[in-house]
């Protein structure tokens, strides 16, 4: 579980999601004395219910368009196991797809804020710290395009789309903040 963050007793799972508006954070509790199911998205309540007498079984719920599955399956006498399935995949496959779909920076100002930035590659949308950006501008360049975005009020961010050269690599995507490369996660 994450350091220094309490959690109820009952906290049996907690996962970290990430996805176009950000890394949500979900949080299961199990009473298997009580029967009592709790699931929380970003520490509010989305599922809840008490008194349950089948211990086994799934909680279904939806982040935006992505339904997320939390299956709690018997693993020995009063023992449970607790997997979260996204989209019909498991976490790690999840993960695995997106970091193919998406391209994902952080960029910290020098007043310390820390911002992310996710490009969708299957449509070429920004979102920054979970907003899409509706005013970005495009412009061609000799082997892609540059597209031209500003965070706050003053921060310009270029993300420049090419192609590498290499057919095994294919297109890559670079993110600039005041023409100073950012990594990418």
């Amino acid at each position: 579980m994450t350091e220094g963050k309490k959690y109820s007793e009952d906290t049996v799972a907690v996962w970290k999601l990430p996805l176009a508006d950000g890394v949500h954070e979900i949080e299961f509790e199990h009473g298997t004395a009580t029967g009592r199911r709790v699931v929380r998205l970003d520490g509010n309540i989305v599922r809840q219910k008490e008194w349950m007498f089948r211990l086994v079984g799934d909680e279904v719920f939806d982040i935006e368009n992505v339904q997320c599955t939390i299956k709690v399956e018997p693993d020995g006498l009063f023992m449970y196991t607790y997997d979260l399935l996204v989209d019909g995949k498991s976490l790690e496959d999840f993960r695995a797809h997106f970091s193919k779909t998406h391209s994902t920076w952080l960029f910290t100002t020098s007043n310390g804020v820390e911002n992310r930035i996710i490009l969708d590659k299957a449509t070429m949308d920004i979102f920054v710290n979970g907003f899409q950006i509706s005013d970005a501008m495009s412009e061609f360049i000799e082997n892609g395009t540059e597209t031209h975005f500003v965070i706050g009020n003053e921060i310009l961010a270029t993300i420049r789309t090419e192609h590498s050269g290499d057919k095994k690599t294919g297109v890559v995507h670079n993110l600039f903040i005041n023409g100073s490369l950012v990594p990418e996660l």
